[in-house]
């Protein structure tokens, strides 16, 4: 196989994300597009360099079967991801997903038999991998600078913008620790490499009743895989004014020192008790993690630690949610 082809299935999401990093690859190709389900608005993929000229579906099952694509995309309405996901791994996709995987823990079961039944690749969406503060991040604490996790804290913070009407339906939307605050526990993960063990956490609606069944306010504690302990906030009350969509920040205490990466501002600060305070410098643009993933899929190398990364961080929010009703610390098998 000498180029792989790829479909898109939804019109909501960060499949733009995925977009921008097919632009300008010779061995991966869009090659279609459909909606997820009836009526569905596309025009956001449809409007983004890969797509101009591509076929464009009503219904995604037709394309699957006509195109047989080597990869499919799926970035739709939150409940809908895990139906998606089993379709285009029965139809022998590779499979990149937005997040959460699905909405209840029974459900994931079928995504990941699905997944390795068919012997697929599957990565989320978990785009904030690809944010130079936080690449910065990871190359500061793969250093030894700051030692060892003991206390992190992170922070997710957007403006509330305009919100799909489905994001007023629990049974649509899932929650905000699954959409926004996956994230956060993402990239705690990715930087220091830790994952969670016990989870509590705080939800309510504050400010934005025309969409009662989302959160706009999560208080999340977890305890580290090393016993340390990390916070994590999440919020859709930044102000429109403010001159970034989204504060995403990060500070990380360690045995040797301290670190700070902030997307807002654009910065990795350190404080080492070997090596002084210094800014760490970021990379230029964005990590190409998909096309990373699409090129390990062509030369036939494994993507199973994303795909594990992907099925634990939907656990770990689904784990949080129920922890959050049920007023309760919860342990993360």
């Amino acid at each position: 196989m000498d180029k792989l082809t790829v479909v898109n299935i939804g019109g909501f999401g960060h499949s733009d994300a995925v977009f921008r990093d097919l632009v300008g690859m010779q061995k991966a190709e869009l090659i279609g597009l459909a909606p997820a389900y009836h009526g569905e608005d596309i025009s956001k993929p449809l409007g983004l360099q890969p797509a101009v000229g591509k076929k464009v579906y009503d219904d995604y099952k037709q394309m699957l079967k006509e195109l047989k694509p080597d990869v499919a995309i799926v970035s739709t309405r939150l409940d809908l991801i895990p139906l998606l996901i089993i379709d285009a791994a029965d139809a022998g996709c590779h499979i990149i997903a937005e997040k959460p995987l699905a909405l209840d823990l029974a459900m994931l079961g079928k995504v990941r038999k699905s997944v390795e039944r068919n012997k697929i690749n599957l990565t989320a969406m978990l785009t904030m991998r690809s944010d130079p503060q936080f690449v910065a991040a990871r190359q500061v604490y793969d250093s030894g600078a700051i030692g060892e996790a003991v206390l992190v804290n992170a922070r997710k913070s957007y403006k509330w913008g305009t919100r799909p009407d489905w994001f007023g339906d629990k049974d649509k939307y899932g929650g905000t620790i699954g959409w926004v605050g996956i994230h956060a526990f993402d990239y705690i993960n990715y930087i220091t490499g830790l994952g969670f063990t016990k989870v509590a956490a705080m939800q309510s609606n504050f400010a934005h009743g025309e969409r009662p069944a989302c959160e706009d306010n999560c208080a999340l504690m977890a305890e580290l895989g090393n016993g340390g302990h990390a916070t994590i906030s999440v919020d859709y009350c930044r102000p429109e004014i403010a001159t970034t969509h989204g504060d995403d920040w990060i500070r990380i205490v360690g045995t040797k020192g301290v670190l700070e990466a902030s997307g807002s501002k654009k910065e990795c600060s350190v404080i080492s008790k070997d090596k002084g305070s210094f800014q760490y410098p970021l990379p230029d643009g964005k990590d190409k993690i998909f096309s990373r993933f699409l090129l390990n899929v062509l030369d036939g190398k494994s993507n199973d630690e994303i795909a594990q990364v992907s099925f634990m961080l939907t656990k770990v929010c689904l784990i949080a949610r129920e922890a959050a009703q049920k007023d309760k610390v919860l342990n993360i098998e």
